[in-house]
């Protein structure tokens, strides 16, 4: 199976609507994805098998948490979290 990388640079987020939307311009989600934790993490163990994301940034509040859940379900899914420099 190829994998497939996505680098979602989270500068300027503040907000959890500005994260779902940097979601949607990044990754090929559904059309019908809810714009939630809940949805993220149905997307990741759904779809994620092949992807290898990347955070550029700060996430919002609880996205590492689901991402390491989705990590913890789907054999394949790789997330990184790349935090900016103090």
């Amino acid at each position: 199976m190829k994998r497939t990388r996505y680098t979602i640079d989270l500068s300027g987020v503040s907000d959890a609507a500005a994260f779902h939307s940097r979601l949607r311009a990044t990754l090929p989600l559904p059309d019908s994805y809810g714009d939630n934790l809940d949805a993220l993490y149905d997307v990741l163990t759904e779809f994620g098998a092949s992807w290898t994301l990347v955070f550029r940034g700060t996430p919002p509040q609880g996205v590492r948490e689901v991402c390491e859940d989705a990590m913890a379900e789907t054999l394949g899914l790789v997330v990184k979290f790349v935090l900016p420099r103090t």
